[in-house]
């Protein structure tokens, strides 16, 4: 499986002229290797590829399927990169790949000046997570069991909330619930500066605060130095409490919201669930191989437009983000992005989530999150249970 992956890298390493590439970030070794280590994944046009450990060796050799091939090395130093790399006859002239996008300047000055002098470099990453947008059957049934335990723990949600407790303390159950299940405990995020927990729980005016994610709804947070999801605010009656979580099993993601109402919903609340449902239903009949995801982005926020909605839809005000779901996988923000103005097309195998979500100042979000794989006529949903709104008596 994982040599499969490194030939379907080389073959567009191929396509693009590209030398060598080189691979750092943990996702991607994950994806290629099978284990995260402190290493470098080396893949040269032509001859083995190498899996040179720093910390831990032994884990990586454990761990990796390369290593039954004899490609798991292990390595001293950066010192010692520069022999080997020199040894593979990679140098000035050639054309190396880098994971332009997630690669701290300080390692790029250091593969360019001292690695490889004279080399040109291309971004790899567009190449490196359009491979990895579409799932393998092993990778669909982990994030199968994880869609499986987000519902297991969602299904509690009416029993653990009561007036009065804090969003935090709602979200210490729904976490723990999660952890007993084997959640890692973490969600990967690869935009910079990105971080998400397992949860975001979020009450009434919570809801309404932005934060620096690229996300439609905040939440407070419990401080400032992590100042998103779940906080001391206590839940009250008349409101939404938001539950966004992620499943992960052996590596891989699912992403659900449901939103739950605390006492009799009024009018404003039902409108809205009724709207971001037939919102989802529609995105679901929509959605095929050949679709291009901004062209589905365009259609939700016309359809929120025309319900005189364009305000509330995807967060509030200047804060509303431009999109209305994302890819799936070893990350929670993996392409396909639905968002304004990509033009990437739809394939069979891609995982992702669909998240319409509006805003009711004196509420707080009435949204809906699924799971979908796209297969050949359409896509599937993943996530289980009802897309229901759930009344707290």
């Amino acid at each position: 499986m994982f040599i499969r992956r490194i030939d379907a890298l080389r073959a567009r390493m191929a396509e693009d002229g590209i030398d060598m590439v080189l691979l750092r970030q943990n996702a991607d070794l994950f994806y290629f290797t099978g284990t995260v280590q402190d290493a470098h994944l080396l893949v040269p046009s032509s001859g083995q590829p190498l899996f040179l450990v720093w910390r831990s060796f032994e884990r990586a050799v454990q761990e990796s399927p390369l290593a039954k091939r004899g490609l798991v090395h292990p390595l001293k130093g950066l010192s010692h990169f520069r022999e080997i790399v020199r040894d593979m006859g990679v140098g000035s002239g050639s054309v190396v790949g880098l994971e332009m996008d997630v690669l701290p300047a300080a390692l790029f000055l250091f593969y360019s000046h001292k690695v490889w002098p004279g080399a040109e470099f291309v971004d790899i990453s567009p190449v490196v997570r359009l491979l990895r947008s579409v799932k393998d059957e092993q990778e669909k049934k982990c994030i199968m069991q994880a869609c499986r335990q987000a519902h297991l723990a969602l299904e509690k949600v009416t029993g653990f909330v009561k007036r009065g407790m804090t969003e935090l303390e709602l979200a210490s159950l729904i976490e723990a619930e999660l952890r007993r299940q084997g959640h890692c405990g973490l969600m990967r995020m690869r935009i910079w500066n990105q971080e998400m927990g397992m949860d975001q729980v979020v009450s009434g005016e919570s809801a309404l605060l932005s934060s620096w994610t690229n996300t439609p709804v905040g939440g407070r947070g419990p401080y400032p130095a992590f100042g998103m999801g779940a906080s001391f605010k206590k839940i009250r009656d008349k409101e939404v409490v938001s539950v966004d979580l992620g499943g992960w099993y052996q590596g891989y993601c699912c992403d659900i919201t449901r939103p739950f109402f605390v006492g009799d919903p009024p009018g404003a609340v039902l409108d809205a669930f009724r709207l971001v449902k037939e919102l989802i239903t529609l995105l679901e009949s929509r959605i095929e191989p050949g679709a291009v995801a901004g062209e589905i982005y365009g259609m939700a926020r016309d359809f929120m437009a025309k319900a005189g909605m364009s305000d509330n839809f995807m967060g509030q005000g200047k804060s509303r983000v431009p999109f209305v779901g994302h890819g799936l996988g070893i990350e929670l923000d993996e392409f396909p992005f639905f968002s304004r103005g990509n033009k990437m097309v739809l394939e069979p195998g891609m995982v992702f989530a669909l998240e319409p979500k509006i805003i009711l100042p004196e509420f707080g979000v009435v949204g809906l999150e699924d799971t979908y794989l796209l297969e050949e006529d359409g896509c599937v949903r993943l996530t289980l249970g009802e897309q229901d709104l759930a009344v707290i008596p």
